[in-house]
């Protein structure tokens, strides 16, 4: 096996959460572009993810998408299903990059977006890194 053989990702998966918008979709089209087939996990942003996998894919690579909500209890396991459904019980790369945003002041955040925004850091993070159900 050579140096550069080494330094791709062929024959890995990858899934990236949070994929279908900004630092999250360009990791998976970063990903893609070595070699990995990429899941596109997206919570809400159904266009921007099947754009990604339809770019990813114009060029050759292997994507999905899938959409779970990981601010929710069973987002993750959610996920992780539907991982194992496409690529089965082998899983290379977990890029945890989901994320909430509210285009407010300071002042206009709620305690329910602070607790929208926590649950998806903690509880979605830590549930897909763990998921085995």
């Amino acid at each position: 096996m050579t140096v550069m053989e080494m330094a791709t990702l062929r024959n890995k998966t990858a899934l990236v959460t949070g994929a279908s918008r900004g630092i999250g979709r360009a990791t998976a089209a970063a990903l893609a572009a070595a070699g990995a087939h990429v899941l596109v996990h997206y919570g809400r942003s159904s266009q921007e993810a099947e754009s990604l996998v339809d770019s990813i894919r114009a060029k050759g690579g292997r994507a999905e998408a899938i959409r779970a909500d990981l601010a929710t209890p069973d987002g993750a396991i959610s996920l992780a299903k539907e991982v194992r459904s496409i690529g089965g019980e082998r899983l290379d790369v977990l890029v945890c990059n989901a994320g909430v945003s509210k285009s407010a002041t300071i002042r206009d955040h709620t305690i329910e977006d602070f607790d929208s925004c926590l649950n998806l850091f903690s509880r979605g993070s830590n549930r897909s890194g763990q998921t085995r159900s």
